[in-house]
């Protein structure tokens, strides 16, 4: 009895829980977990599973599952690990409000090829990663030409087209714009400390920072040149499940190219001493404007002989 008494305060906590959620808050929030389960909450992967359309109060239970262990998976449980009960009420009444799989395909069977053929041109707002074969002034919310002129003060560091000539700096080059943009935001703001960073971020306006972003966005990155590393293969693929370390290959893809809709970076051609310095900063979260924890969660169970490999084995993606 105590038992049955239980679930139902669970089921009715996730109830109450559900119909005090913000879907437009969980929207935002959901970027995230489009890398696997698709913008619309359809995974374009056999492997994940879609959200679209499922049930809010089971969307909840399966989040707090994996993030207190009841249902393990590698995957998911640094994804789960800081959500709190308003954000996975936020994300269940997002993905339960879209329409399904069965209804999207149907959505999309009925408009033809409308999609296919409307012009490249035509960007979404505050996307500024859409097609390739847009014009760069559609696509980026800064001005490529003008972000150019503006990067002569980091090629010292970064190199004038984004590929650091220095081991101890990051490469800039073909990473995504949103992704920068929010680094710059980060180091100016204080959630990403750097006493370089700082003051050099420290004058730079929001239209600054996009100019930047664009001009390193457009930059073609050097593929790495180092040795792989067979240990480090195998935790970039596979991760580690006794350790609970998710597969790197999740977030940054096969290549390392990254997810740029979700906010993973891309990590192909950076160096291994800066790699080796970011997840040592993860681990010990020196630094911490990762979202929802992700990194630091992953990181802080990894040994120094993994960072080692990994970052080793990152070196050679080309």
């Amino acid at each position: 009895m105590k038992k049955i008494i239980f679930s139902l305060l669970v089921a009715l906590s996730s109830v109450s829980a559900a119909q005090a959620a913000d879907a437009n808050a969980g929207k935002e929030k959901a970027a995230v977990c489009s890398a696997c389960h698709g913008p619309t909450g359809v995974s374009a992967s056999p492997i994940f599973p879609n959200l679209a359309g499922q049930n809010d109060a089971y969307i909840i239970k399966q989040l707090k599952d994996f993030k207190s262990g009841a249902r393990t998976d590698a995957m998911m449980a640094p994804m789960a690990a800081n959500l709190s009960d308003a954000d996975m009420a936020d994300l269940a009444a997002h993905f339960s409000g879209l329409p399904s799989a069965n209804e999207q395909a149907a959505a999309s069977a009925s408009t033809g090829s409308s999609a296919e053929t409307a012009p490249s041109s035509a960007a979404v707002a505050g996307n500024v990663e859409v097609l390739s074969s847009t014009p760069a002034a559609a696509i980026y919310a800064g001005n490529v030409a003008a972000g150019k002129n503006k990067a002569v003060a980091c090629a010292a560091c970064h190199g004038a087209d984004g590929n650091s000539p220095a081991p101890m700096y990051p490469s800039l080059a073909g990473q995504s714009a949103n992704y920068l943009a929010k680094q710059l935001a980060d180091f100016k703001s204080g959630a990403r400390k750097d006493p370089v960073m700082a003051g050099m971020v420290a004058a730079l306006s929001k239209e600054d920072i996009n100019d930047l972003a664009a001009f390193f966005a457009v930059q073609s990155t050097n593929a790495g040149t180092g040795e792989s590393n067979e240990a480090g293969h195998k935790l970039y693929f596979g991760g580690d499940a006794k350790k609970g370390v998710t597969a790197c290959i999740a977030c940054h893809g096969v290549a390392g190219k990254g997810m740029k809709q979700a906010g993973f970076p891309s990590i192909t051609g950076q160096s291994k001493d800066y790699l080796k310095k970011q997840l040592a900063s993860f681990r010990d979260a020196s630094r911490s404007n990762d979202n929802n924890g992700i990194m630091r969660n992953i990181a802080i169970k990894l040994s120094d002989a993994d960072i080692e490999a990994v970052a080793q084995y990152i070196t050679s993606l080309k």
